[in-house]
């Protein structure tokens, strides 16, 4: 899922747009609870803040679920039954017909605070099945999967690279902030980190996780969307971010859709180039590269993007 945008902070004021904030739950009037990390890898560093509505004293007792049930009327209602009887609260969830007339599928992230946690649940419910409880005679099967939310939002986006330090700088904004008017306001502790009240920043949603990541790119930031057209076949995103390498274009943000498959795909990128190359020079000299990779490669659009 496509789900990041591009901005800048002004006196320590962040605007999350409603693309990002909606499905984070990030909206006018929410409670916002905030960490804040810096990453050094050779000499360079990165600073990020982590927002999410759920505090750090719940993270340990969030979960995934998957309910598959029949697809008929009342089994969706014998899986909510399920949940309300052991008070856990259902955050996010979506539902499809998977296999129409025959079986759903309930994907949800889950508050077990008030149950207990998730080997408890998934137990429970193979119990019950194991009895033939009616309540659940349109419920096949339940999966849990324990959250591992507390380790994004205590240590970080680089847990597991060695190569990178990471250092919380604030591992939790206890008292939390309100989105205001779409915006949220850095505490003061983080500018001071920051050093400064202003600069272009990326937001990444991990919608999944009900997380928005606040990344802070370079002052001198100049970045361009491309859209690019290409064959779906192996190797061809390879054969672009080959040339976009070879003219040191730096690739921020990635998306791509197969069209027609196996003809056909389309690649939209977010690259910063630095000063190095001009709206213009792109619309020409990288726009021709990309066409003498073949017929079916084509530089369809490039578009600055302000910050």
């Amino acid at each position: 899922m496509k789900l990041w945008d591009f901005g800048r902070m002004e006196d320590g004021r962040i605007k999350i747009s409603q693309k990002i904030g909606e499905p984070l739950g990030l909206v006018d009037g929410s409670e916002v609870f905030s960490s804040m990390f810096k990453y050094e890898l050779n000499g360079r560093s990165s600073f990020e803040i982590v927002l999410s509505p759920f505090g750090p004293e719940n993270y340990r007792e969030i979960a995934y679920l998957t309910f598959q049930v029949r697809d008929e009327p009342g089994a969706l209602a014998q899986a909510a039954q399920f949940l309300k009887a052991r008070n856990v609260d259902i955050l996010n969830s979506e539902t499809v017909s998977s296999i129409p007339n025959v079986a759903m599928i309930w994907e949800m992230l889950v508050d077990l605070s008030f149950f207990g946690d998730s080997a408890s649940l998934k137990r429970e419910f193979d119990d019950a099945k194991g009895a033939s409880d009616p309540m659940l005679s349109m419920v096949d099967c339940l999966c849990v999967e324990a959250s591992d939310l507390a380790t994004r939002y205590t240590r970080g986006a680089a847990v597991d690279q060695e190569m990178i330090k990471t250092k919380a700088l604030r591992k939790t904004e206890k008292k939390a902030s309100i989105i205001k008017d779409g915006v949220f306001e850095l505490p003061q502790a983080y500018v001071n980190f920051l050093g400064k009240s202003s600069a272009p920043i990326m937001l990444i949603g991990e919608p999944d996780a009900w997380i928005l990541s606040i990344a802070f790119l370079s002052d001198n930031a100049q970045l361009v969307r491309l859209c690019i057209d290409l064959p779906d076949r192996p190797g061809a995103l390879h054969e672009i971010m080959k040339a976009l390498g070879e003219e040191q274009m730096n690739i921020l943000a990635g998306y791509t859709n197969v069209l027609v498959y196996y003809e056909r795909m389309t690649c939209e990128l977010v690259i910063d180039t630095r000063g190095t190359k001009t709206k213009g020079d792109l619309e020409g000299s990288l726009a021709q590269k990309i066409s003498k990779l073949g017929a079916t490669f084509k530089l369809v659009e490039a578009s600055e993007i302000k910050l």
